[in-house]
């Protein structure tokens, strides 16, 4: 039987509902330092901040956030209802991270239905066990794929045998790491995970 987009009523629904507004950012410089102050001649630098980083939100409890924010070097979000009510203004990417799991992607159809799809950046699929997928779990990750982007995370077993807060890029071979970082950023998200 083959599946249409246009016949699930979810993705339908979350087409019609517009991303939580984000109010404008002011960009502009801080006023300019006072004549002859030692700020006046000091070499402009820029700092780093956390609000070029993309942010993991979980769909549901398990999903990994705190894992794979630690070893994309992005920032860990929590879940999904406090990003919403608790993020600043400003234009982080936010990445829905959910397991390979029929709980995992109704969890998620449910959420980009409620907040649409425009709130986040992509999906990140983290494996719930090595080997194929279920012919089911593939099945509706592509009709997933039809609202959001789909990333799929490596399956890791090193990760089975640390604590979350221990994760890093390491943990994942090069080729795996750059592959992944690569998909991500063809989104347009940013990790500071991204080999070159």
């Amino acid at each position: 039987m083959e599946t249409s987009q246009d016949a699930n009523p979810w993705l339908e629904a979350a087409r019609s509902v517009p991303a939580p507004p984000v109010p404008e950012v002011n960009r502009s410089a801080p006023d300019s330092p006072v004549q002859g102050s030692p700020l006046q001649d000091a070499p402009a630098v820029e700092v780093a901040s956390e609000q070029t980083r993309a942010v993991l939100v979980a769909a549901h409890g398990g999903a990994g956030t705190t894992t794979w924010s630690h070893i994309l070097g992005a920032v860990d979000g929590g879940n999904v209802e406090s990003w919403v009510s608790e993020r600043e203004p400003g234009d982080i990417p936010a990445v829905l991270a959910l397991r390979a799991s029929v709980e995992g992607i109704n969890t998620t159809k449910s959420l980009l239905a409620q907040y649409g799809v425009d709130a986040f950046a992509a999906a990140l699929v983290i494996p719930a066990a090595p080997g194929k997928l279920p012919r089911r779990i593939a099945s509706e990750l592509r009709i997933l794929g039809g609202a959001i982007s789909v990333i799929h995370a490596p399956w890791v077993p090193a990760l089975l045998l640390k604590r979350a807060a221990h994760a890093a890029s390491s943990d994942l071979s090069p080729k795996e790491l750059t592959k992944l970082t690569t998909m991500l950023a063809n989104q347009g998200i940013q990790t500071q995970g991204e080999t070159t």
